[in-house]
């Protein structure tokens, strides 16, 4: 097996960091991020691609928000980053993935991804390939976020039911 470069940490400007694809999380999930930043520092590097144009160098955020806004929350102005090359489609789908890859998601940031994957053409298998996600599963919440089932998704996003049930509600 080749071997890969070791990606390299640098310290980014917080104010040149664009976040493509904002999350939203309760306030007290956040003020346990910023806590434990300021108790123990950053545990793990955000990612960010660079992007060059004609204002200069910015960075668009592929992972790590929650880190990203509890460092502003804490007065910082940089934060360590692993920068990598990547085009804007890349980086929404390396998103998308560390969004599953999460214990507790939430549902409806998924299904917010794998709504933005389909609008930019991907196919329903591409979604289901890239995520992990089993193709079912994948056409299921595609299926929901359609049907326009705004009070379902926020049931399946609370955890009072699980997708599939919602699905079935939606479909009845």
């Amino acid at each position: 097996m080749p071997d890969r470069p070791v990606p390299k940490v640098a310290s980014i400007p917080i104010d040149l960091i664009d976040v493509i694809n904002p999350r939203s999380r309760s306030r007290r999930l956040f003020q346990e991020i910023v806590d434990s930043i300021s108790a123990v520092g950053l545990k793990r590097p955000i990612t960010v691609a660079i992007r060059r144009g004609p204002a200069g160098i910015r960075y668009d955020l592929v992972c790590g928000q929650g880190r990203l806004e509890a460092f502003r929350e804490l007065g910082q102005t940089e934060i360590p980053a692993i920068v990598v090359d990547a085009e804007t489609e890349d980086c929404l789908v390396m998103s998308l993935v560390e969004n599953v890859a999460r214990r507790q998601h939430k549902a409806l940031d998924l299904l917010h991804d794998m709504q933005g994957m389909r609008d930019r053409g991907h196919t329903d298998q591409d979604i289901a390939r890239k995520t992990g996600l089993t193709l079912q599963y994948v056409r299921a919440v595609l299926h929901l976020l359609a049907a326009g089932e705004t009070r379902l998704m926020r049931a399946v996003e609370t955890g009072q039911i699980p997708v599939s049930v919602a699905v079935e509600i939606a479909d009845a």
